[in-house]
């Protein structure tokens, strides 16, 4: 089953559309961003992986490629080394870049300055949302593996658990067949549920019926507005279209980022038992 997102993104959102995120968890807009504010995207992306790639202090740890001091941090598919590749074969294998938004100006203004994104959020958030978070997320054609069910909650620490909103902008057309993102509406009414680890962090599969999800297409400069305890997945890319996405993470100006303890006792299933990611490591 597939929703079709609004065809025009506001610089604030109607009541209506606020009522319509409270119940369904999401907001799917057409027109977040132009094709050269896409364009721009794009080879903002290219040009802070081939620079992390390229550089000689560039190293491995726990699963992402960094270099010296630098925040940024980069993931490639499963035995792919960034050392050994072409400019052209690592964009292809390219999977994850985190925390790129103060390293570019296009990506500076993109997750500060825009004024659709900002109202949106401004709506959802109140004023002077918070960002905390930021990931390039990449489906190469074939090979982009699956994102399991998860609630993006449980990799955090915020207070309270619906201050967090996030927000995934489709860099290509984000299709069924090459990953779009898929949603369980309603799912982030329905408090935090146990989280495992099998070959990514995940919603227990007996804490989950994916029979109700929707996916959600998208164009190139679409995006979804999302709450952090909305379960969602992507599936893996069959296609042989590249998806990529930018996503960030925001959270309310009155919010805190408290203590794992603290969290734990929050993010937990009814019965107190803690479901984040960090205590499924435990």
């Amino acid at each position: 089953m597939t929703l079709p997102p609004f065809p025009r993104c506001p610089t604030g959102l109607s009541p209506e559309q606020i009522a319509r995120y409270h119940e369904d968890g999401y907001l799917a807009f057409v027109d977040v961003l132009s094709s050269e504010e896409v364009q721009g995207a794009r080879a903002a992306l290219s040009e802070l992986a081939h620079s992390l790639a390229r550089s000689r202090e560039v190293r491995k740890k726990d699963g992402w490629w960094f270099a010296g001091d630098s925040s940024l941090y980069m993931q490639f598919e499963p035995g792919y080394e960034p050392q050994d590749a072409d400019t052209g074969d690592l964009e292809l294998k390219l999977r994850k870049l985190q925390e790129y938004h103060d390293k570019h100006p296009h990506f500076v203004y993109l997750s500060t300055q825009h004024a659709r994104i900002q109202g949106v959020l401004t709506s959802l958030l109140g004023a002077s949302p918070l960002l905390f978070q930021s990931m390039a997320l990449v489906k190469p054609p074939r090979i982009g593996s699956e994102k399991p069910w998860h609630q993006d909650n449980a990799y955090f620490s915020v207070t309270p658990l619906g201050a967090v909103c996030g927000v995934w902008i489709a860099l290509d057309e984000a299709t069924v067949a090459n990953g779009c993102m898929h949603v369980l509406p309603g799912g982030h009414a329905q408090g935090a549920r146990k989280h495992i680890h099998t070959f990514d962090c995940e919603i227990a599969r007996d804490r989950i019926d994916p029979s109700g999800a929707v996916a959600v297409p998208l164009p190139p400069g679409g995006a979804m507005f999302f709450h952090g305890m909305l379960p969602h997945q992507t599936p893996p890319n069959a296609s042989p279209e590249r998806r990529r996405a930018l996503q960030f993470h925001y959270r309310s100006a009155g919010s805190r980022i408290v203590e794992r303890d603290e969290y734990d006792a929050l993010f937990a299933e009814a019965d107190g038992t803690p479901a984040s990611c960090a205590a499924a490591k435990k």
